[in-house]
C-alpha cells in the first residue's frame, strides 16, 4: 500500500525533533553484497566461533559452489 502525499506530509509534520533527547547508538558492521570465503570468515569471526566451526562452514560453502 503506497503512502499518499497527505500521509507523508502528516508524518513529516509530527516527526519534528525528539525533545527528550534519547539516543540509541547501535554498533554495526557492513559487509559487501554477495558470498565468498572472506564473508564466511567475517561472519564467523563476528560471532566468535571456534576454528572447527569456521572450517565446517567453509567446507559447506565450497560444497555449495559445486
Amino acid at each position: 500500500m503506497a503512502a499518499t502525499d497527505d500521509t507523508i506530509a502528516q508524518v513529516e509534520e509530527l516527526s519534528g525533533t525528539y525533545e527528550a533527547g534519547f539516543v540509541t547508538d547501535i554498533e554495526s558492521d557492513k559487509a559487501p553484497k554477495g558470498l565468498n570465503e572472506d564473508i564466511v570468515r567475517f561472519i564467523s569471526a563476528k560471532k566468535g566461533e571456534p576454528e572447527w566451526m569456521l572450517e565446517q562452514r567453509l567446507k559447506a560453502y565450497r560444497h555449495w559452489l559445486e
